[in-house]
């Protein structure tokens, strides 16, 4: 169609076939876009989902290593607290068991001295006896005298072995002591020794709950990167959808437009008919002619 304006400039236009073909090979691509647009929207929320959910267990994973942290410097903290007692038990523990050797030698230098043939625990034993025989059994004099004077001389022997008595005495509380402090370092010794095995086990998940958090990151990033890349496609092609879909808008204008005209144009044609035939119907009514069933309808339309 070729429009000719006053100005003498011509226009080419397109037909409405043209039009229309035109309009339906956009919507086509639109439609093709569309599809487009929906497969990449899918594949770039699939890709940020997965991201999510990766970024979900990266941070559970440093909570539990947040969580293993706290618990193993907790129980460094107590080793750390543990060992100095350990340490000065067994110092002390040590120091005894000098100061009982010291004490054993020095026993048995007074027994090889004072020529003791029983300990000081079997002499006072053997007076016990001695008076308790004196006191509970009748005896003749000659008898009772022998036993009184064994005693004085066991009691002399007795006397004279004080000190080993003393060291005797020394010997055993110190035994005493050393076996209660060294089982209460032995104690403590186990006791590191659990909270080093507990210590040591949280360091192992540490370390391998890190290594599966940076897998984890990695596969983040791989994500993050699919999703960018699907989400720079998703705009350019949503882009070229919009801009496809404002290409229909002048095609659809254009057509309105012929649409509108052929309605009109129709419209004039109609009364143009219709002023004519009013024409002979009133030319008939003048000279009195006889109306037809068509001139009736033409009749009523002038009225209406």
């Amino acid at each position: 169609m070729v429009l000719i304006l006053d100005y003498n400039i011509t226009i080419n236009m397109k037909s409405p076939k043209e039009l229309l073909e035109e309009l339906n090979a956009k919507r086509k691509e639109i439609s093709e876009l569309k599809e487009t647009l929906n497969k990449l929207n899918e594949e770039k929320e699939e890709w940020f989902r997965k991201k999510e959910e990766l970024f979900s267990k990266i941070k559970a994973g440093i909570n539990q290593i947040k969580d293993f942290k706290a618990k193993r410097d907790a129980l460094t903290n107590e080793i750390k607290e543990l060992k100095p007692k350990r340490d000065t038990l067994n110092l002390g523990v040590s120091n005894k068991l000098k100061v009982f050797q010291s004490v054993k030698d020095e026993k048995e230098k007074l027994s090889r001295n004072l020529k003791l043939r029983k300990s000081p625990h079997s002499i006072k034993e053997e007076i016990d006896r001695l008076e308790f025989k004196i006191e509970t059994e009748p005896m003749s004099f000659d008898k009772e005298r022998d036993i009184v004077k064994r005693i004085k001389q066991l009691k002399k022997a007795l006397g004279e072995a004080a000190e080993v008595m003393n060291a005797d005495s020394k010997i055993h509380e110190t035994q005493a002591t050393v076996r209660t402090e060294r089982k209460e370092a032995n104690d403590i010794h186990r006791n590191i020794q659990e909270k080093a095995q507990q210590s040591q086990k949280m360091h192992e998940e540490i370390l391998k709950i890190s290594a599966e958090v940076d897998k984890l990151k990695a596969g983040e990033k791989e994500a993050f990167v699919k999703f960018s890349e699907l989400k720079k496609k998703f705009t350019e092609a949503n882009n070229k959808f919009k801009e496809k879909l404002r290409e229909t808008d002048p095609l659809r204008d254009q057509l309105n437009q012929i649409s509108s005209d052929k309605k009109e144009k129709r419209r004039q044609d109609v009364e143009t008919i219709l002023k004519s035939k009013e024409d002979i119907v009133n030319e008939k009514i003048r000279k009195g002619g006889k109306l037809t069933t068509e001139d009736l309808l033409v009749f009523q339309n002038m009225k209406d």
